[in-house]
């Protein structure tokens, strides 16, 4: 009999799915977000200007990638870049003026995560570079502030690219914290009593500043905005469906 390996006889062994793959909750995006960001600054470094960093390169190059790599990391998930927020005012359950609550007729947001199956929204990520930020902030409570019937539209992602030192870094990150987290209106009305902005965040250091990069770095900055009612907290079950 001629000879064989035994492996030969073995079934292939299926590779097993990555846990982000299975379901897109928040805190999964929010280190997805992270991990993309490091990519996007690995291959900027590797390619781009040898003269610049993350934090100079355009915003759209970010945007694009984060828009790729999630839809990718997600297969529930796709995107739109240049989101119109009068979409909104389509898909909500409930009559809404999306526009009116974001304060201009033709407010876009930078990325939005959609249903694959279904084209709704489901969550909104604004990027910037720096720390001025608030503002972003602010549409993304407006918009988790509809009276929408659309639950999963109370949380969204606001991602920056920030060049400090390390020790810098982590006071910065407390500031925004707590600045996003005290906000108490939105970008046209305040919040009632009964609701409140909460703020979860992870970041990462990913890659070196052209600038002084014997004390500095680049980081990359994630805040998981979310508007809860005080009586009943929003909490994500591991049941949730798709909308």
């Amino acid at each position: 009999m001629p000879a064989f390996d035994t492996m030969d006889r073995m079934p292939p062994r299926e590779k097993m799915p990555d846990i982000a793959t299975l379901r897109a909750d928040r805190s999964a995006i929010r280190k997805s977000i992270l991990e993309v960001l490091k990519q996007t600054a690995d291959s900027y470094a590797l390619h781009g200007d040898p003269n610049t960093d993350l934090r100079d390169a355009p915003e759209y190059l970010i945007n694009v990638n984060l828009a790729q790599g999630l839809a990718a990391a997600f297969p529930t998930l796709r995107f739109r870049l240049e989101h119109p927020a009068s979409t909104y005012e389509h898909s909500a359950r409930q009559t809404v003026d999306a526009r009116a609550a974001v304060g201009k007729d033709a407010a876009r947001f930078d990325v939005v995560l959609l249903n694959r199956q279904t084209g709704v929204p489901r969550y909104i990520i604004e990027v910037k570079r720096g720390i001025k930020i608030i503002g972003d902030a602010e549409r993304i409570i407006s918009i988790a502030a509809l009276d929408s019937g659309r639950r999963r539209w109370r949380h969204g992602y606001l991602v920056t690219i920030i060049r400090r030192t390390e020790s810098d870094m982590l006071d910065k990150v407390a500031q925004l914290v707590s600045a996003i987290g005290a906000l108490r209106a939105t970008k046209n009305a305040q919040l009632p009593d009964h609701q409140h902005v909460v703020v979860k965040h992870d970041f990462m250091r990913i890659g070196e500043a052209r600038q002084d990069p014997d004390s500095k770095a680049i980081f990359g900055v994630v805040f998981q905005v979310s508007l809860v009612d005080r009586k009943a907290p929003d909490i994500e079950q591991a049941g949730d469906s798709l909308e």
